[in-house]
């Protein structure tokens, strides 16, 4: 798990970083540059001491637009190697590639302390579930454990709110969009050993509760059916509620789409958190914070390479690609 930050050859001493951010704001220009390529040298190790002089205090607004370029650089830089060590052994879990997202949009975020809160919630499900239970059973329990319990709801707004899909935001705030519940109850579900996958349906997220033996076969698949090995949907949005197969086939069929594997079958986590950045950058877009919707289309398009380019530290965080999906 990449959570610590790249560290260079040679480490620099605090009152060193200092010294070089008071820097940041001299005029000649030279001086300026000089700076930048000491501290972008030093990786990622800097960030912490950039990050709490930009939150302590304002500078003039060169030193602050000087010090907002060296923090994206190097927390970009950042982000991205997070996300290639979760792409490494196969992206496996949607847990921790929606951690990364977070991490993109809040530099501050502490990884660590929001996996300790989601092992917390993980162990209260776990003690409330035996292998005795139904599939309807198992989702009951962990229904009655996120909902009752721990009074996780959904977050209704008509203003499409950004903070509503990230894992630490629906976490801390005990409420979500149906992609930031969704994430959180199949990351539970998933880590429990309980066969249940995100579903890609239009306009929606929602989850399915698959057979155990369920073989992704999309050509094997008959014209107009919901996928043989899906027993069937849950709504995370609304408490968990379970969705049988013709809801969604009709559901789709008000949409005009075809209720095949892509629209309706089990999907992976890198999917899923495809449409977690394109959900992101939407909401931001719609709040008038276009820079962030930017940044966010910028790392889909890492995302959607396979976490394969390589960033440089000191990239502009100007300029952004095509939307994303802003799908729920």
């Amino acid at each position: 798990m990449a959570t610590a930050p790249l560290q260079s050859a040679s480490v620099m001493q605090p009152n060193e970083i200092r010294a070089l951010i008071q820097l940041l704001d001299d005029p000649d220009e030279g001086v300026y540059l000089h700076v930048r390529e000491q501290l972008l040298a030093k990786g990622t190790s800097v960030l912490p001491a950039l990050l709490e002089s930009r939150e302590a205090y304002a500078q003039c607004a060169e030193h602050e637009r000087r010090m907002d370029e060296l923090v994206e650089g190097l927390h970009g830089a950042f982000v991205h190697k997070g996300l290639r060590d979760w792409f490494d052994p196969g992206a496996e879990s949607a847990l921790e590639g929606a951690m990364w997202v977070h991490k993109a949009v809040d530099p501050l975020l502490d990884m660590d302390a929001l996996r300790k809160e989601y092992e917390t919630l993980k162990r209260n499900v776990w003690l409330e579930l035996n292998e005795e239970l139904t599939a309807l059973e198992q989702v009951r329990i962990l229904n009655h454990v996120l909902y009752d319990i721990e009074g996780f709801t959904n977050a209704k707004s008509g203003q499409p709110d950004p903070k509503q899909a990230l894992l630490g935001e629906v976490i801390s705030e005990r409420k979500g969009n149906p992609l930031g519940l969704g994430i959180l109850y199949l990351s539970l579900a998933q880590d429990l050993n309980l066969p249940i996958h995100g579903v890609n349906l239009p306009n929606h997220f929602i989850l399915c509760y698959c057979d155990e033996h369920h073989i992704h076969h999309e050509s094997e698949q008959p014209d107009n059916q919901t996928p043989g090995g899906v027993l069937f949907y849950i709504n995370p949005f609304s408490q968990g509620t379970v969705i049988n197969k013709a809801e969604v086939s009709e559901f789709l069929s008000h949409l005009e789409l075809p209720v095949d594997e892509r629209n309706c079958g089990p999907c992976g986590s890198v999917d899923i958190i495809r449409r977690l950045i394109g959900n992101v950058a939407y909401g931001f877009e719609r709040n008038g914070h276009i820079r962030q919707a930017e940044k966010m289309r910028k790392l889909l398009m890492f995302v959607e390479t396979g976490a394969t380019e390589t960033p440089s530290p000191d990239a502009s965080a100007e300029g952004g690609e095509s939307p994303g999906q802003s799908r729920l």
